[in-house]
């Protein structure tokens, strides 16, 4: 078992918005029940039934700004605790989407030329891990001098077809995605966020691997059969985008850098997770001791 320092634990960009997830157990105010609470707070006088109101929402307000992991937070602190223990990452349901990672990986040279084409300005890959006291994270590309003076920083969605880039379009920005960029910007300190969902080819080593499963699939005598070619011919068009226009391909969205409200509240959130870990790791190490010492001795 490693000896890791939880007091130095930085939250990936990447899992900012899971530590972020508020826990059940303490819900926030919504904006209807602060308007109600500060009406209650300005009357002289309280009908029957209205102090015992008050009184729940001075509660709830008070409980609000204390801070409890969530379940989902948890779930990303073991997550990072069994890599950095024991070196074993979770087979979570990013991990089958094969197909999709793949693409992002291999067609990133051409996403990155296809961004740089639109808005005629040179990005820069980057090749390193960054971070701070509180956030670590590996930024897509940037622009600047070096990463750690960059003006902007873009994290490049690469669409694994037409029709779910242009859904891109249809539904607001996950908060994951949000926070990811903001932590990113946090760290290097640049003033502009950006995501860039781009549509590139599929890689030719893809391509020749769907054309086997089509052929497999359809279980033909061989390339040549007529019903074959002309399915092929379909699904070969849906997967090159040469035809169609840069500025059809690429749907950039702007990321706001976070506010110091925003970045006091992430700070805050990773030092409870910090101790949190201590925590479970005191806990963790005196059962795995006690069961040791239960087992029955070999003589």
């Amino acid at each position: 078992m490693n000896n890791t320092n939880w007091d130095e634990f930085k939250c990936r960009c990447s899992g900012i918005h899971k530590i972020m997830a508020n826990s059940r157990s303490n819900p926030q105010l919504t904006e209807k029940q602060a308007l109600r609470l500060n009406e209650l707070q300005a009357k002289h006088v309280l009908k029957p039934g209205m102090a015992q109101e008050m009184a729940e929402l001075l509660l709830r307000k008070e409980n609000s700004s204390k801070i409890i992991l969530s379940d989902t937070a948890i779930e990303y602190l073991m997550e990072v605790y069994s890599w950095e223990v024991y070196g074993k990452l979770s087979f979570g349901k990013e991990t089958y989407e094969v197909d999709q990672m793949e693409k992002g990986k291999l067609a990133e040279a051409e996403s990155i030329m296809l961004l740089s084409m639109l808005d005629d300005v040179y990005y820069t890959k980057n090749e390193e891990r960054i971070e701070n006291e509180f956030l670590s994270g590996h930024p897509d590309i940037f622009i600047g001098e070096s990463i750690m003076k960059a003006t902007k920083i873009t994290d490049i969605k690469t669409c694994f077809d037409y029709p779910s880039f242009l859904k891109k379009k249809n539904v607001p920005l996950p908060i994951a995605y949000i926070n990811q960029v903001q932590g990113y910007c946090d760290i290097t300190e640049a003033g502009e966020g950006e995501i860039a969902h781009v549509v590139s080819d599929m890689p030719e080593s893809m391509i020749n691997e769907f054309k086997k499963k089509l052929f497999y699939k359809m279980d033909v005598a061989t390339e040549e059969n007529p019903e074959f070619k002309a399915k092929w011919e379909i699904l070969e068009n849906s997967m090159r985008f040469h035809d169609i226009a840069v500025e059809e391909r690429v749907f950039k969205q702007k990321v706001e850098p976070f506010t110091e409200r925003e970045q006091q509240q992430v700070y805050d959130r990773v030092k409870v997770c910090r101790e949190w870990l201590n925590n479970f790791h005191i806990q963790h190490k005196k059962i795995t001791q006690d069961a040791k010492m239960a087992l029955p001795v070999v003589l």
